[in-house]
């Protein structure tokens, strides 16, 4: 499928350059590889539109008048005002690091991004209970060791809402099948256990035996080996996995799709939201409003045949 971005020069010229170093900074400062991969990518996409749609040439010659053209452009090809908030964020970021770095004016001091979405104003999208037991089962169906990976991942994504970089991150000391838990390392390196039902122990129970036959199980304590490369799995390559899964069943589903399903069945199945935020990794009651909306309508719905509004009218 075609990107809504379009043909986009694939050579940065002058601009490339950059974009290397502004990465290399984001490395030194410890942000996560996600953060690393949107904020680039951000910084590529520009550099690629202002080739492309005009004349600027070096990062110093950008003014307001290019983000807005940029800013415009993105609403014109349906990009949602959330998306390009975060676009927003990561240009931002880039311009401050560019601005110290070489004590140029900074574009963004007289310009705002989109804003963002209001929380709890959209309903979050999720995996309906049908299409889960439907994406799992056809994982759970093969017996060969990418069919046991791939199930033991999808089946920890859905019972624990885990993010992609926590999940991906595991290594084989983090996992306790017995106890139905796993260690992970969240936002910011905060630290936290999560807990999986037992469907999803023995996925892992039955997907550890087969990555104890792997030529590389010796060579690494990542959790997740890949098939064709024996190395550790990285956030693209579980990434890849999922929404290869669902392709093959028409869904169209991303990992964080399971975190917005786990917090709509754990609060439409009457769990505390303490207990939510807690194993959400979440120190902000936001986040609540922010994922739990869905869970909320459901909730009023069923409520509303329990209180006779009508009181025998």
């Amino acid at each position: 499928m075609p990107s809504k971005r379009g043909d986009l020069p694939k050579n940065l010229g002058p601009f490339k350059p950059w974009i290397d170093s502004f990465a290399l900074s984001l490395q030194v400062d410890e942000k996560s590889t996600r953060t690393r991969e949107i904020y680039t990518d951000a910084a590529g996409w520009f550099a690629g539109w202002l080739i492309r749609e005009t004349q600027v040439r070096s990062w110093s010659k950008v003014t307001r008048d290019e983000l807005r053209l940029f800013f415009a452009h993105m609403q014109e090809i349906d990009y949602a005002r959330g998306y390009r908030n975060n676009i927003g964020r990561a240009l931002q970021a880039f311009f401050k690091w560019y601005a110290e770095e070489e004590d140029e004016a900074n574009p963004f001091d007289r310009f705002r991004p989109p804003p963002p979405e209001k929380i709890g104003t959209k309903r979050k999208p999720i995996i309906e209970i049908e299409q889960l037991a439907k994406l799992i089962k056809d994982a759970e169906k093969g017996k060969s060791y990418e069919d046991r990976r791939d199930a033991a991942i999808l089946r920890l994504f859905a019972s624990t809402g885990c993010r992609l970089a926590e999940l991906t991150n595991l290594d084989i000391h983090s996992i306790d099948v017995a106890k139905r838990t796993a260690e992970v390392v969240g936002k910011g390196g905060k630290e936290r256990v999560v807990k999986y039902d037992a469907k999803t122990a023995l996925a892992l129970d039955r997907y550890l035996r087969k990555r104890g036959e792997h030529k590389a199980a010796g060579l690494t304590d990542a959790l997740w080996i890949g098939v064709r490369r024996s190395v550790p799995m990285t956030p693209s390559g579980v990434r890849q996995v999922v929404e290869r899964r669902g392709a093959r069943l028409g869904l169209k589903i991303h990992p964080h799709l399971f975190r917005h399903t786990f917090t709509h069945n754990w609060l439409d199945e009457g769990g505390a939201e303490g207990d939510l935020m807690e194993l959400n990794g979440w120190e902000s009651p936001q986040m609540l409003r922010h994922y739990g909306s869905s869970a909320r309508g459901a909730r009023a719905r069923r409520a509303y045949d329990r209180v006779d509004v009508m009181r025998g009218v």
